[in-house]
């Protein structure tokens, strides 16, 4: 079991760990009673992932002497919405949970970010812990305290920053995920390769991306040793932008590589028949040709670049139905969108990435037209 530890100097609540490592689900309790006094919990799942992990988790919290409750939502990127948050309320209210007690997200990002939202809410605050079941969310999404709904008009605009009190990333469950489900998770893994000099993180000795390179057989083969420490690595690079800018003021905004157009093309999509990974990486790819259109990155970093998104197999297009009108109308209501110009996460040199906010229209037109 390892351990990254975030630390927000700006917020009152400190710090707190991200667990990794196998087991952790069975041993929940036990990690938890340090992080919270609260009497009772509400757990919010899903019926998929209470089938397979409710009854272990549920077993070792009242071990540890806990009252617990579960409360289990509607699965897919659809019901992160106002109506799964009502629920949670509901159901808080019904157990009368105290500012004391906490609601526990075990699952993957679409529970997480709702249930985080209900805890920074519900009683204008209360104890919030994740139990992230997916790659995506291990290395992502449970990290660094944005939680949010989606609206009819665009991906998480309706959200708050609220920070977990810990977050237990038991990597023994992603033997569960489908390999479409596993990939949602490494194209965020895939993101981090092409940021990791900008995420400031000091001490490196090697090329995150030659890590994935090289290590594809045993990354795909879940060999625990690779997985835990591919997972600990994506924390620590997350970890060390939310140490500096836990609100998006600024260098924050380089976890949004490939989001620009990702998020827009989830919205597009009625966020189905696409997921987040797949809208992501297109996004990713995207952004590269909008780079090469403004002469940023050399022809071998372009070339390089595709080829770890190929090796992956992330060689998703979007269908033809949806316009690039429509792909740039959703992208004006991003929440990303300053004094009204959409910006942009691009790539300068391997592994670095700034924001721009000067791609005009025709450069992205030929942008997106290469990603049908």
């Amino acid at each position: 079991m390892q351990t990254v530890k975030v630390e927000i100097p700006q917020n009152q609540a400190g710090s707190y760990p991200i667990f990794i490592g196998q087991g952790l689900l069975e041993n929940a309790g036990t990690y938890i009673k340090q992080y919270t006094k609260a009497k009772k919990l509400l757990v919010v799942s899903n019926n998929t992932i209470n089938s397979l992990y409710g009854e272990e988790v549920k077993k070792s919290l009242e071990q540890a002497g806990y009252e617990v409750y579960f409360l289990l939502l509607e699965e897919g990127e659809q019901y992160k919405n106002a109506d799964s948050l009502q629920k949670i309320w509901t159901e808080a209210i019904r157990l009368k949970l105290e500012r004391k007690d906490a609601l526990i997200a075990l699952g993957g990002g679409v529970i997480g970010d709702v249930t985080g939202l209900a805890a920074s809410t519900y009683l204008r605050g209360v104890g919030f812990i994740q139990l992230p079941t997916t790659l995506l969310a291990q290395v992502d999404s449970s990290i660094g305290g944005k939680v949010a709904i989606n609206h009819d008009s665009g991906k998480n605009l309706i959200g708050s920053f609220y920070q977990p009190k810990a977050v237990l990333a038991d990597i023994s469950a992603l033997k569960t995920l489908s390999l479409r489900e596993f990939k949602v998770g490494l194209a965020e893994v895939l993101k981090y390769g092409f940021i990791e000099k900008s995420c400031g993180l000091s001490g490196l000795n090697s090329s995150f991306s030659l890590y994935l390179m090289e290590n594809k057989a045993s990354i795909m083969a879940l060999e625990p040793s690779i997985v835990e420490n591919l997972v600990k690595y994506c924390c620590r690079l997350k970890a060390a932008v939310v140490n500096k800018d836990e609100k998006e003021s600024g260098l924050r905004a380089i976890l949004n590589f490939g989001h620009t157009t990702g998020h827009a093309v989830e919205k597009c999509y009625g966020y189905k028949g696409i997921n987040h990974g797949e809208a992501v990486a297109i996004g990713m790819k995207g952004a590269f040709f909008i780079a090469m259109e403004k002469g940023l990155i050399s022809q071998k970093y372009f070339e390089d670049a595709l080829s770890l998104l190929n090796n992956y197999e992330m060689d998703y297009r979007i269908e033809k139905n949806i316009s690039i009108d429509s792909l740039y109308e959703a992208m004006q209501v991003d929440k990303k969108v300053q004094s009204g110009k959409i910006r942009f996460i691009l790539p300068v040199s391997p592994s670095e990435v700034r924001i721009f906010d000067d791609v005009n229209k025709q450069q992205l037109n030929n942008a997106l037209k290469k990603l049908y």
